[in-house]
């Protein structure tokens, strides 16, 4: 019976451990450990979408949904979608 009480402590404080480890890690982003990027996989493929628009017909207004697109979900532009806003700034 204290084997079984022990192998279930056991259990208990590894999986406890482990939990509060990987919280930590991903908090802190150490060791590849937590996103990057928090944008759902359904989202970016609206930007892609937006940005593939943009790129095969650049009106103004494939250019202001493209804009709103980054300004709500990738504000720092760490996809690289928004690079081709950044080419147009550059231009101007």
């Amino acid at each position: 019976m204290t084997s079984l009480a022990g192998i279930l402590a056991t259990l208990a404080v590894s999986h406890l451990g482990g939990s509060a480890l990987g919280t930590l890690l991903a908090r802190l982003g150490l060791w590849g450990f937590g996103p990057r990027l928090k944008i759902a996989r359904h989202v970016l493929g609206v930007g892609k979408a937006l940005r593939a628009a943009f790129d095969k017909e650049p009106t103004r207004q494939n250019r202001e949904a493209l804009q709103r697109w980054l300004e709500e979900n990738d504000p720092p532009n760490r996809t690289g979608i928004g690079d081709v806003m950044e080419a147009g700034k550059a231009g101007k």
